[in-house]
């Protein structure tokens, strides 16, 4: 017999070695690892876990609103439903989602499931959305975009430039010639001491759009210094001055999947006062190199859509298209009870 496992503190270290060692599509966005960074007072959590004979089968990390809908996970890209290697099966997987919708009308009034995408997955995730429309789920769809740079069956990789569209190679190429005319110019990591001017950078970035950026500077922090620093990327194309100050022209951040050999991309920040060479390009596509010479298959450029899939925005869908991006999904599931 199937039973609920409530969420608490206690199950941190389980859950999170469910999610990363035990399941087909756990990904660290799941762990509580991650999860733990917002403040206690910021969402209600609502977290379960499904288990039989006492092992976990799978795992719905979600957060309940005032109103009474169940997402699975407010705070996070997305959430869950996040099953077990050895219960992905049509029969056992059934029987488990059979069993959590019959938790979700007892106790809630809508629910909103946030799929992994295939691309973060070690399983497609075609089980689990066949199995939720029949269990009289919704699909709702999102436009993302993935550049795959794998190039050749042994494995090799080809220059990501290669995948670009002609406008961005020809700024790809402006860069490499100021950076070849300015040898003070160059491309790493961003420090935990440099995050100021990232941030500040980034504020101006979001302001164009009337948002502000997801994470504060001290979340930003602490997820890249300790929380879970192997699963961020932060990088930044500097410039000195003339007392030999090391400057950020545009930096960027990327979560890291080395599970799928994916990288996906979050904050553009760049120096709105810099037009010697497209910043935002160059440090994306230097972004693209580093992924492709560590062996990353991925570049997830996240969504273009807006309103829960229902508007794209078809300028910045072509902006990921030139960086060589395909139309990829990201799937979320609906039920009212």
């Amino acid at each position: 017999m199937f039973e609920i496992l409530p969420y608490n503190k206690e199950l941190d270290q389980r859950l999170d070695r469910f999610v990363n060692r035990e399941s087909v599509n756990g990904t660290f966005l799941q762990t509580r690892q991650f999860l733990n960074y917002h403040p206690e007072d910021r969402f209600k959590d609502a977290s379960f876990a499904i288990h039989k004979s006492g092992i976990i089968t799978a795992y719905f990390p979600g957060t309940v609103t005032a109103d009474g809908e169940f997402i699975s996970h407010q705070g996070s890209t997305f959430g869950g439903p996040v099953i077990s290697k050895d219960f992905y099966t049509a029969s056992r997987l059934q029987e488990i989602l059979k069993f959590a919708d019959e938790y979700f009308a007892k106790n809630f009034r809508r629910v909103r499931l946030k799929l992994t995408p295939a691309v973060f997955s070690q399983e497609s995730p075609a089980l689990v959305e066949y199995l939720l429309e029949h269990l009289g789920y919704e699909r709702h769809t999102e436009l993302s975009a993935v550049t795959t740079i794998v190039s050749a069956p042994d494995g090799t990789f080809a220059d990501p430039f290669d995948l670009c569209e002609g406008a961005k190679r020809r700024q790809v190429k402006a860069y490499e010639k100021y950076k070849a005319e300015h040898k003070d110019i160059i491309y790493r990591p961003i420090e935990a001491d440099e995050l100021r001017p990232f941030y500040e950078f980034l504020k101006i970035s979001k302001a164009k759009y009337n948002v502000k950026p997801v994470h504060s500077i001290e979340e930003i922090k602490d997820l890249a210094s300790a929380r879970i620093a192997d699963n961020i990327w932060l990088r930044g194309i500097f410039g000195k001055d003339e007392t030999g100050r090391e400057n950020l022209i545009a930096g960027a951040m990327f979560f890291v999947f080395p599970e799928t050999k994916a990288v996906h991309y979050q904050y553009i920040a760049p120096d709105p006062s810099f037009d010697a060479f497209n910043p935002t390009v160059a440090v994306l596509t230097s972004i693209m190199r580093e992924a492709a010479t560590k062996g990353f298959k991925n570049v997830s450029w996240g969504i273009s859509t807006e309103d829960g899939g229902k508007y794209l925005n078809e300028t910045l869908f072509k902006f990921k298209e030139g960086l060589g991006g395909k139309a990829s999904l990201n799937t979320y599931y609906t039920k009212n009870f």
